[in-house]
């Protein structure tokens, strides 16, 4: 890969990454976001290594990496809307990137020596089966009386933290 290009993703990804965090500090109330700032900015870091230091691991990292941006980007509009419609298909966006995240952990994962790779293919299990336990939440809370929307909308956030949390442990456990 030419260093034009490199260069060329690497400020295309730290734009995207300094408008997220841009956003985040004129919304202070919604405290999620500021973890997926964190965890943007230390694969961001991850990639900086690799360009440096292992350059065949560059595209792999940068592939984490814009996937991670777009589940930070989508989770961002979830949690900026006020519209249930809006909020569903925010989320289910952002679900969508969680599944090309999670393939990109598989495949890090399969070039792991075999017991850290089993280990890791374990938690991607388990990040699946909660992020199919999310899109149900999802749905009962699509089909939830208005009364009880914001309940429901409470628990969907909820499971999307621990979520982001789960993937991001993962994440810097293979990097």
């Amino acid at each position: 890969m030419s260093t034009t290009t490199i260069e060329d993703q690497l400020t295309e990804l730290r734009r995207r990454a300094d408008r997220l965090q841009a956003l985040a500090g004129e919304i202070p109330e919604h405290t999620g976001i500021w973890r997926h700032v964190q965890a943007v900015r230390g694969q961001e870091a991850a990639v900086l290594t690799a360009a440096r230091e292992t350059p065949d691991a560059f595209d792999e990292k940068v592939g984490q990496l814009k996937t991670r941006l777009a589940v930070a980007e989508r989770s961002l509009a979830a949690d900026l809307s006020d519209d249930r419609v809006i909020f569903a298909e925010a989320v289910e966006e952002e679900l969508r990137s969680w599944d090309i995240h999670l393939e990109r952990l598989q495949a890090t994962a399969a070039t792991r020596p075999w017991k850290a790779r089993k280990q890791a293919e374990a938690a991607i299990a388990d990040l699946r089966s909660h992020r199919l336990a999310i899109d149900l939440r999802l749905g009962a809370a699509r089909a939830a009386a208005l009364e009880v929307w914001q309940e429901q909308r409470r628990q969907v956030e909820t499971a999307r933290d621990e979520l982001a949390r789960s993937a991001d442990k993962l994440t810097s456990t293979l990097n």
